[in-house]
């Protein structure tokens, strides 16, 4: 049974990438490889939306994850761009070698690209970006010569700030006592503050012993632990939706939701989304912090039932206002991809 199971999953997986272009493109002295998939029945785009990683060594798919978001925007007239992160699949170079800015200028790169190679404009070229593209994306809202449209899955304002929430939700998930989370929180600060020292690594791992980093993902946090999107946010000048899971456990979500509430911007749209967690999964079915071979067996047997329910409907709804969607659904589905749900431009919602 388990057998077939996987079978099956890996057969969905399949279906979900059919059509797909391969590509290489030249970046930074290396190779940049990933695909381009054109929207189902191979119609003219209405729109393309490039796929930016959070964290992690991040093939083009996600490891399964970005198709159950791919298939509906295909449907719809929409084309998708995603690439593997340096150094994993066939893409060049160290991803953990990267700053944020180094990243933002390899997104540049890829909608260059596809903007000459498949002859999109840039108002109708879009990025999606979830968890560390947090402060990737929103430095690339400001550019409206590259960019028509922005969204952005469970960001956080400071790399710092979000560290600690991670921690914290980590040791109670963990069931330590409130002692002891308290804790293990004061080792989070005195090792922030002893980063901010520059150590080098092996003064990094003197100190920590066994549990140190390796040496790469030490140079990575070195370079970006005091990012800060704060700055960056009140450049915007593309329509953006920022969506979180009211149950993340990897970033204060009611947090940064309530940030936006304070200070909105017009061009601006932000949600939180009810039974969902960081990546918009459905939370009872996905209630962990670390997403585990079985988590991914089940989301890959669910598809698009993985996710949660508000999710789609609110990505789809807002894209539809920006007038980015064609296909057969389209008109049938006219104001009525969010009944209920979807309250307008540049609303605070809780849906």
């Amino acid at each position: 049974m388990k057998t077939v199971m996987l079978m099956l999953c890996w057969f969905g997986m399949i279906l979900s990438s059919a059509h797909a272009a391969p590509f290489q493109l030249p970046h930074d002295g290396k190779q940049l490889s990933g695909q381009y998939l054109p929207p189902l029945g191979d119609a003219v785009p209405s729109a393309v939306v490039l796929f930016v990683h959070g964290d992690g060594a991040m093939p083009a798919d996600a490891h399964g994850y970005y198709p159950l978001i791919w298939q509906t925007l295909r449907r719809h007239g929409i084309a998708v761009v995603s690439w593997a992160k340096p150094g994993v699949d066939e893409s060049e170079g160290n991803w953990l070698a990267q700053t944020m800015a180094q990243r933002q200028q390899e997104v540049l790169a890829v909608a260059k690209w596809v903007q000459e190679t498949h002859g999109i404009s840039p108002q109708r070229t879009g990025l999606i970006g979830f968890s560390q593209a947090g402060w990737v994306v929103p430095a690339l809202a400001a550019r409206e010569d590259r960019f028509g449209f922005a969204i952005g899955i469970g960001y956080a304002v400071s790399w710092i700030d979000q560290g600690r929430y991670y921690t914290r939700q980590k040791y109670t998930q963990q069931r330590l006592s409130p002692a002891q989370i308290a804790a293990k929180l004061r080792e989070y600060d005195e090792e922030i503050a002893f980063f901010q020292t520059e150590p080098t690594y092996a003064e990094y791992a003197a100190l920590v012993g066994e549990a140190a980093m390796t040496p790469e993902r030490f140079t990575f946090v070195m370079k970006n632990f005091l990012t800060d999107a704060r700055q960056d946010y009140p450049r915007i000048r593309i329509p953006t939706l920022l969506l979180w899971g009211e149950d993340d456990l990897n970033v204060d979500a009611r947090h940064e939701y309530q940030f936006w509430q304070r200070q909105p911007h017009p061009k601006v749209t932000t949600a939180l989304l009810t039974q969902a967690n960081h990546g918009l999964f459905d939370s009872e079915m996905f209630p962990r912090q670390a997403f585990s071979w079985w988590e991914w067996l089940k989301m890959t047997w669910l598809q698009e039932e993985a996710l949660a329910e508000a999710f789609l409907p609110t990505l789809m709804g807002w894209l539809e206002g920006q007038g980015m969607l064609n296909g057969p659904d389209t008109a049938a589905n006219k104001n009525g991809w969010a009944v209920g749900v979807w309250v307008g431009e540049r609303n605070n919602t809780t849906l």
